[in-house]
């Protein structure tokens, strides 16, 4: 758990530093902010190595040009094989921090804590799990009009559950999820 505090503070301390480093001129001043992002997700250690599609909302709110906090929704739907499979859906909140490198391009870094809930089947005895785990990722935004923009985006959720709660527990009790998504957002 230490080793995700860390990554937490330290994702933390970057944005806050981009924020005050950066020179360049905002696209976006303040304000609400609303989008989508459709993309994949690689599941990587434990008992899964799988890759499916992901479907992600996002609500947020830039303070000044550099900083925003941010809430998501993100369904990573079912995967896995007929011995082991879950089911992931939950709601994230993020600091991001944004690096404005013309008028309509920026980069951004965000990290926060994920809530999740799991429906996870281990040789046919099916088990629910909530829990949070720490967040983080980076992406690019290009911004068509003031109001709307792309972005790109790379995400690595770490999970953990709890292997007592099977009784026939998996071989390993983490998995990280990797997302790769593309997105719009509408600034208003």
């Amino acid at each position: 758990m230490n080793k995700k505090l860390t990554t937490a503070i330290s994702l933390t301390a970057l944005c806050s530093a981009l924020m005050f480093a950066a020179g360049a001129s905002a696209d976006t001043e303040s304000g609400l902010y609303a989008g989508g992002n459709y993309g994949g997700f690689k599941a990587r250690g434990g008992d899964f190595k799988d890759d499916h599609d992901l479907l992600e909302g996002v609500v947020g709110w830039q303070i000044i040009p550099y900083m925003a906090v941010e809430g998501n929704y993100i369904n990573f739907g079912k995967y896995g094989n007929s011995a082991a499979s879950a089911e992931v859906d939950g709601y994230g909140a993020s600091v991001v921090g944004r690096l404005p490198l013309t008028d309509s391009f920026s980069i951004y870094a965000k990290g926060g804590l994920f809530w999740w809930d799991a429906d996870v089947k281990v040789l046919g005895i099916k088990r629910s799990q909530n829990d949070e785990s720490p967040f983080y990722g980076v992406g690019a935004a290009f911004h068509i009009t003031p109001a709307l923009g792309l972005i790109a985006e790379y995400k690595r959720f770490e999970m953990d559950y709890d292997r007592r709660d099977f009784p026939v527990a998996p071989r390993k009790s983490n998995t990280d999820l990797d997302t790769l998504t593309v997105g719009v957002r509408f600034n208003f």
